[in-house]
């Protein structure tokens, strides 16, 4: 995926760009640091999925323009450097942006955008060994002939730990991408987690590390699981449904 990214700090492109290209998704990000480079991409526009501009004057729309123009329609992320007239962000609203991030933003906020925008978090299936998969759209865990129902957090959550596999996810962005910045204790984290654990058995997908959060592991299905022990998380899938959470993914 190329992104054309113009911020003046360099120092900050390059740690997005590092940032980004730790996760899921390998971006080639081109960084530039002036204006007058985007005027001199010409044809080359089209073969940018994004564009991240920090502009001088970001209510002057002629860059935009200058793109749609040139016959791209991917979607613009404007970084502010910090808002000081508040009518400002009214004027960005009505010339369309796709989105806006204020500094100072950390690089998960940035990054959230990114995959949002891209739609990359419309990818929605994601296939962990044979017959084994997670179904977001639709918050459901599949394994061969049974299907676990999670609910809405439990589905974001694992789903943010699938993208960001093999990372390590931390309390803060748990914080920000499942809550969406609620204020929670970390017990209401640590209870998620096991609500998670437990739906998801036979499988242990879920690694705590220490001091810094959670990740992905690679496991494999306990084949050796004797017959009482398979009947009874079989008996059991079916009623999982009405221990998830009661809005159960419906904004999803």
């Amino acid at each position: 995926m190329k992104v054309l990214f113009l911020e003046p700090d360099r120092a900050l492109a390059d740690d997005i760009d590092i940032f980004m290209n730790k996760l899921r998704l390998k971006m080639n990000m081109k960084k530039i640091q002036s204006e007058e480079k985007i005027m001199n991409e010409g044809a080359s526009l089209l073969d940018y999925s994004l564009f991240i501009l920090n502009l001088k004057n970001p209510t002057d729309p002629s860059i935009m323009k200058f793109i749609r123009q040139r016959g791209n329609d991917a979607p613009i992320l404007l970084i502010l450097d910090k808002v000081a007239n508040p009518r400002m962000l009214q004027t960005l609203y009505y010339l369309s942006y796709d989105d806006v991030i204020i500094k100072d933003f950390s690089p998960d906020e940035i990054a959230f955008r990114i995959y949002k925008l891209c739609h990359i978090w419309n990818d929605d299936t994601f296939c962990l060994a044979k017959d084994v998969c997670f179904d977001f759209k639709n918050a459901l865990f599949i394994y061969k002939e049974d299907k676990i129902f999670l609910g809405r957090k439990e589905a974001l959550f694992l789903k943010y730990l699938l993208a960001k596999s093999p990372h390590i996810v931390s309390s803060d962005e748990i914080v920000c991408y499942v809550y969406h910045n609620e204020v929670i204790s970390q017990e209401r984290i640590r209870s998620l987690v096991r609500q998670l654990r437990a739906k998801l058995l036979p499988f242990h997908l879920i690694e705590t590390v220490k001091g810094e959060g959670y990740r992905i592991v690679n496991t494999k299905i306990e084949e050796e699981m004797d017959s009482t022990s398979s009947a009874i998380i079989k008996f059991c899938l079916p009623l999982l449904p009405v221990f998830a959470d009661s809005c159960l993914y419906a904004a999803l």
